[in-house]
């Protein structure tokens, strides 16, 4: 297993220039505690406002980052600053980045009696992993819980308790069998549930058990068995939605569904990479999945089209494309159906579906990007000048190869956003300042120079020279460790700016 080369450019395109900045100062403040690296998972805690410290978690694929996750309440954005203060740990120090790969294996060597100190000891320091536990501990005594073995038409697949084969059985003879086997493990993933009402209590419990199943599909990707991985996990996610009803509705079953979906396309993405093709299975999972999707409450729907955007890069998806079409006006989550179809429309190189569709739903960023992208450039500028776009949105233009293949093309932004978003362009200058300054060389810092000047032109012609004095006063306190970049603002010598520092001698 090759872990990826992750770059810096790979944390700021998943995070905002604050955070980023953020995350680099919990980084050189030591603020990750007990970094971590179990198979492709990255974890650790962090340090912050708190009292008790933050758990973060990345999951890695072999071309860079897949998901992370903090415990921090964040939710502006992005990954928060946590999870920057992790991967750039994992990037500038991964000396002290501990492997769990190899202490388990040292562990496998130990008596048992020392493996029992072990448990014992973590129990009483994190009480919480006392559920999963108590799973293993009774997968022998309470054969409730163990999956039956699978009818002897569907003799091919191993189960999921049961000991993996050391020869991976047939693959599945037609797609119907893969149905009928994730109804079978569906069937016995139901009696985890059990009948009737979970109140939390027992929730926790059965969660702690699907865990392990989890756990198991994990243990038969490892050995080849992808397609049983597969089975599996669907089967897991698929009774999950379908009891939601069951429970008190709160937020840890779509949790545990939105992790299992990471899992399964990881799986996915994985075999795709290792194999050069996707399970054989791949398809009637999404067939199946996606007409679930429109039959779940709508908590799930964005956990499950955000599953299949990621695992249909790489197969021919007419047939998902039509039940979309066919069924849009019957989704508990429209803008997450939309999402996905265009997705695959723009995948599939159908671009008057993609710009019908973008249009017909007022998705404003995609309809422009999209004429962008196939030179429609006339229909393009039209369309930025009736539809207003959030700041992001417009970064993300500004980061586009269109900037390339249009000479000009930021000052052409600008020019037509500025008279009827004065203060969007404002913000757009203070983060495109903000994302510059983090290369941290001369080149980046005559760019961040030339952004100033502009803005403090859109300052003046809206008579806030005082707002443009105060706004450059905190850019250099935020980077005054930065000396070049001070060193070439001074010697711009911004007039509004004269005075207003006496330290600094401007």
């Amino acid at each position: 297993m090759k872990l990826p080369e992750l770059t810096l450019d790979q944390i700021q395109d998943r995070c905002t220039a604050q955070s980023f900045t953020r995350g680099e100062e919990y980084f050189d403040m030591g603020m990750i505690g007990n970094p971590v690296l179990h198979g492709w998972t990255l974890a650790s805690t962090c340090e912050g406002t708190e009292e008790e410290p933050y758990h973060v978690s990345v999951e890695l694929m072999p071309t860079g980052i897949a998901d992370a996750e903090c415990s921090c309440p964040y939710d502006w954005g992005g990954d928060c600053k946590h999870i920057v203060a992790l991967l750039l740990t994992y990037i500038h120090a991964p000396e002290v980045i501990y492997s769990l790969d190899t202490l388990l294996t040292a562990l496998a060597e130990k008596p048992n009696e020392v493996l029992l100190r072990v448990i014992s000891e973590l129990l009483k320091r994190t009480p919480e992993l006392v559920p999963v536990a108590q799973f293993y501990g009774d997968i022998e005594e309470e054969p409730e819980i163990e999956i039956e073995p699978i009818p002897p038409e569907l003799s091919v697949y191993t189960t999921v308790i049961e000991e993996v084969p050391d020869v991976a059985p047939a693959p599945p003879p037609h797609e119907s069998t893969v149905s009928a086997t994730v109804t079978t493990y569906r069937e016995q993933v139901d009696r985890i549930f059990g009948n009737g009402f979970l109140e939390q209590q027992q929730l926790h419990k059965v969660l702690a058990q699907l865990e392990g199943l989890v756990a198991h599909a994990e243990s038969l990707e490892r050995t080849g068995e992808t397609e049983f991985a597969l089975a599996v996990l669907h089967a897991v996610i698929h009774q999950s939605i379908t009891r939601y009803s069951d429970t008190l509705q709160r937020n840890e079953l779509p949790q545990f569904v939105n992790n299992c979906a990471k899992v399964f396309s990881r799986i996915v993405i994985a075999t795709d990479i290792d194999t050069g093709c996707v399970p054989a299975t791949l398809s009637e999972h999404c067939q199946i999945l996606l007409r679930l999707s429109f039959n779940a409450e709508a908590v799930f729907t964005p956990i499950l089209t955000g599953l299949l955007e990621r695992v249909c890069v790489a197969q021919e998806t007419s047939e998902l494309q039509a039940m979309l079409e066919q069924y849009l006006g019957e989704s508990p989550d429209r803008s997450a159906h939309v999402q996905l179809l265009l997705v695959l429309y723009l995948q599939d190189g159908k671009t008057q579906q993609y710009l019908r569709l973008a249009q017909d739903e007022g998705e404003a960023y995609r309809l422009i990007y999209a004429l962008f992208v196939y030179q429609q450039d006339a229909a393009a500028w039209q369309a930025l000048e009736k539809f207003s776009l959030s700041i992001d949105e417009y970064t993300r233009l500004l980061q586009s190869p269109i900037v390339k293949r249009i000479p000009g093309f930021f000052d052409k932004l600008i020019e037509r956003i500025k008279d009827h978003q004065p203060d969007t362009t404002i913000a757009l200058y203070h983060q495109l300042i903000e994302q510059t300054a983090l290369a941290r060389n001369r080149e980046a810092y005559e760019k961040v120079v030339a952004y100033l000047t502009a803005l403090r032109g859109v300052y003046q012609g809206l008579g806030q020279e005082d707002q443009w004095t105060v706004y450059l006063e905190d850019l250099r306190e935020r980077h005054t460790r930065k000396r070049l970049l001070l060193q070439m603002i001074d010697a711009q010598c911004f007039p509004s700016y004269i005075g207003a520092n006496p330290n600094t001698g401007v």
